[in-house]
């Protein structure tokens, strides 16, 4: 089956969703271009946000488009051209996939049409265990590329940063835009970030599949995050995984007291554990079963306009 993967904006805007493209691109042999392929079993929109160009109707070739056609999605913006387009790609696509059972659960109760959740990946290769960081003042990491939207919870981290009971903890962050001593990484240098770390914090006010946390989780650090943000809800109820409510300063301020008042007691290998399924065999393996299960032998599960 040729699977052809169509990416509309500039390709270095999009860290994570390049890597996921690299995964699919090596482990299942599928084509990256920007424009629908005629020659192609299927046409792989990938994400819903069709482009960052200003247009009255971006899904209009879509949906004259009259062979298979699937998309990505990930969070979903409740406000704006951005919702707009969430719900302008669910409708035209005749096969959705998201990568959190929250978003995949929103598409199925609007009943667009079949859909899919697969598995996020991370690099369990690269974010790996090591000799437990040994330091007086806990050091708390935070990371992402925060924007003016603060969907990165970046206000939440400000806070933190100057409230007097929390003095004598440190907080970095790996990225751009945070309030707080921040580093941009290269790619092969993100673990270093990690391995400096005593615990993980997630500030997210909305996100999908978010690597950070399953990132620290592989290197064996404890976490704390959001409750109702994305595939974070899916993980399991464990010692060393703390949640707050979303957007919730006294909740995440409790659950980092108990996250520090913990450390040294944590069982890092089965926090890593927790990250046995996220790799990107289990990402590309999945997107080949529901290719194969929708658009396989040329006997379509889905009915196309």
């Amino acid at each position: 089956m040729k699977v052809n993967i169509i990416v509309p904006w500039a390709r270095k805007r999009k860290r994570l969703i390049n890597r996921m493209l690299h995964y699919l691109q090596s482990g299942n042999g599928w084509t990256v271009c920007r424009q629908l392929d005629e020659g192609a079993d299927v046409n792989y929109v990938f994400s819903y946000v069709d482009s960052w160009k200003v247009e009255a109707d971006p899904w209009r070739k879509y949906r004259e488009w009259k062979k298979p056609l699937a998309g990505f999605f990930t969070h979903r913006v409740e406000v704006g051209i951005k919702r707009r387009l969430w719900h302008q790609a669910a409708e035209t696509v005749n096969l959705r996939i998201a990568d959190s059972a929250k978003y995949a659960g929103m598409l199925r109760a609007d009943r667009y049409g079949p859909t899919e959740k697969v598995t996020i990946p991370i690099r369990r290769d690269m974010f790996t265990l090591t000799k437990k960081r040994v330091g007086a003042k806990p050091i708390i990491g935070v990371s992402g590329f925060c924007v003016r939207s603060g969907r990165k919870g970046d206000a939440l981290v400000y806070e933190l940063s100057r409230y007097p009971p929390a003095r004598h903890w440190k907080i970095v962050a790996a990225g751009r835009g945070w309030p707080v001593r921040t580093k941009t990484y290269r790619w092969a240098e993100l673990p270093q970030f990690y391995h400096r770390l005593d615990l993980y914090l997630c500030t997210s006010l909305y996100e999908a599949g978010p690597h950070g946390p399953l990132e620290a989780l592989a290197c064996g650090l404890p976490i704390v995050i959001p409750i109702d943000v994305g595939a974070m809800d899916e993980l399991p109820v464990l010692r060393g995984i703390y949640r707050y409510g979303r957007g919730d300063f006294d909740g995440m301020y409790r659950a980092l007291v108990r996250c520090v008042g913990d450390l040294g007691t944590h069982d890092r290998e089965q926090l890593r554990h927790v990250t046995r399924k996220m790799t990107p065999d289990t990402f590309c393996a999945e997107h080949r079963d529901i290719f194969e299960r929708y658009f396989g032998l040329g006997k379509h599960q889905i009915e196309f306009r």
